[in-house]
């Protein structure tokens, strides 16, 4: 059989045109022609394609736009995934991490810390003074402390350290590779820059007060987390402003 025979018994023109845009690589094609301003013409119209650019460019074209189409969806649910991402991990409000980002972490540090030995420790920071802030200049100067407090984090901790806010007026710093009879290093950074932000901006009448834990083994994470909040909870009773952190004995 001829080539000029096969030729005849294909489907009418029209037909072929029809089939060809409502299959899935003359869709694609058609959707990023339109998007990077390709004439629709030259991708659908067989004739003009080929007059304009000639069979063989007519078809690279074809091809490049099904790549192009490709990427282009890949490079969008690549964004998607990232914006996603992004949203599951991190505090909208301050740009933190979240407390799903810290359960993940911290469960990291716990694999290390029973397999390598690798310390770390866990300052769990809450805002004194903020429902205080919030009744005097409203939620909006009260959203400004959460901000300010997280900067805070980001200027007193290391490159290593991981900076949280869990929810509320409450926060959290992980501090791999330190001791928890270090935190207290930390902590006072934190309280010094808290300072010096009440003094630029009155409003920000607020304070810190945290409890400091540290890996030790057999302690779980659950158990970790509830010793640093109960910590937490004998500073603040204990005065406010300040660390009380766990008693570490030799072993």
């Amino acid at each position: 059989m001829t080539m000029a025979s096969l030729a005849d018994q294909r489907p009418s023109r029209v037909a072929r045109r029809l089939q060809g845009f409502l299959g899935h690589p003359i869709r694609f094609a058609a959707v990023i022609a339109m998007l990077i301003g390709i004439p629709m013409g030259i991708v659908l119209v067989d004739e003009l394609r080929d007059a304009l650019l000639g069979p063989a460019i007519g078809r690279i074209l074809f091809v490049t736009l099904l790549v192009a189409a490709g990427a282009t969806i890949g490079a969008a649910a690549g964004q998607l995934i990232s914006s996603l991402r992004s949203q599951a991990f991190m505090d909208m409000l301050t740009g933190l991490y979240n407390r799903r980002f810290m359960d993940a972490e911290l469960g990291l540090l716990q694999s290390r810390a029973g397999r390598y030995g690798h310390d770390y420790s866990v300052l769990v920071l809450d805002i004194d003074g903020l429902k205080t802030v919030n009744d005097a200049y409203g939620h909006d100067v009260g959203d400004l402390a959460l901000r300010a407090l997280a900067n805070v984090l980001r200027e007193a901790l290391r490159g290593s350290d991981v900076a949280i806010r869990t929810g509320g007026d409450e926060f959290v710093a992980i501090l791999p590779e330190t001791p928890c009879h270090d935190a207290h290093i930390v902590f006072d950074r934190i309280r010094r820059l808290v300072t010096e932000l009440r003094a630029v901006d009155p409003r920000l009448r607020i304070t810190v007060s945290a409890g400091a834990v540290g890996w030790k083994s057999g302690r779980t994470l659950g158990s970790l987390v509830q010793d640093a909040d109960a910590l937490l909870l004998n500073a603040k009773r204990g005065g406010k402003d300040r660390l009380e952190a766990e008693t570490v004995t030799a072993a």
